[in-house]
């Protein structure tokens, strides 16, 4: 199932499950990323405004853009909200340099811009199964994975088979990492599997601790009550990025080191 109207009716279907039993959750699960092709995974489809102005809708392939940039740039930089929605982008904004029109210029990539020259159909696809070819030859060098979009980012990262740019700006200042924070941080599961393993060093490569906090995650402990793995499932916590962007929670291993990706919900 590919990212878009499908994988919103599955999302939307979780929500229903909320209060059923576990086993019907696992059930639903098993129907969303990363069962559709890896090219979709990750790509957001912006419709609203593309179909009031009678254009194709827009086609956003986060992974043609984060072998160039962190998400920081975008998120940070950029002030894209991490939640889809938030940051309610217009024309206008970008044809000024906001947002997409920060790089799509003419100069750093296509420009946004009407004319001769203009590449609408860059954005605006009528067809966004073009993005296959073009997935199959960007990922034909990065390290493999078997969930997502089938590209293990964080080993691309530490193996310098990527290096994206962490500003637009060109030097920017990066506060060194704390010290404490280095040990990843453990947390227990009341159910029968294994505790979660989480590296705050492995996310402040690409992000900033306010990409998290206090919006997603607040730090006072209160706040994480509702901290469970259905709650990530529907989008909050981690599943803000791991069930749209990054490797999604099926990829249980990767969080869960000692649990079978075999084994069930």
């Amino acid at each position: 199932m590919g990212h878009g109207a499908d994988f919103d009716r599955a999302i939307g279907l979780l929500r229903r499950l909320c209060h059923g039993p576990r086993s019907e959750l696992g059930k639903v699960l098993k129907t969303i990323p990363p069962n559709g092709p890896f090219w979709k995974y990750g790509n957001v489809t912006m419709r609203i405004r593309s179909k009031e102005a009678g254009m194709d809708p827009v086609v956003f392939p986060h992974w043609s853009h984060r072998a160039r940039y962190t998400c920081r740039v975008c998120h940070q930089e950029l002030g894209f909200g991490m939640r889809r929605g938030d940051s309610g982008i217009t024309r206008g904004q970008y044809l000024s340099g906001k947002f997409c029109g920060a790089c799509h210029n003419g100069i750093t990539a296509f420009t946004v811009q009407a004319g001769p020259g203009a590449q609408c159909g860059r954005c605006h696809m009528k067809n966004p199964q073009q993005l296959e070819a073009l997935f199959d030859e960007f990922s034909q060098s990065l390290p493999m994975a078997g969930f997502g979009n089938g590209i293990d980012w964080a080993a691309a990262l530490n193996e310098g088979l990527i290096t994206p740019a962490n500003s637009l700006k060109g030097s920017v200042v990066v506060l060194p990492f704390p010290e404490k924070l280095k040990a990843p941080l453990k947390l227990g599961t009341a159910s029968p599997r294994s505790d979660v393993s989480f590296s705050h060093e492995e996310h402040f490569a690409e992000l900033d601790c306010s990409s998290c906090h206090p919006d997603i995650f607040n730090i006072k402990k209160k706040s994480t009550e509702a901290f469970t793995m259905d709650s990530n499932i529907y989008g909050s916590f981690c599943g803000v990025c791991h069930m749209l962007v990054a490797f999604p929670m099926n990829d249980c291993r990767r969080c869960h080191k000692g649990m079978n990706n075999n084994s069930s919900y």
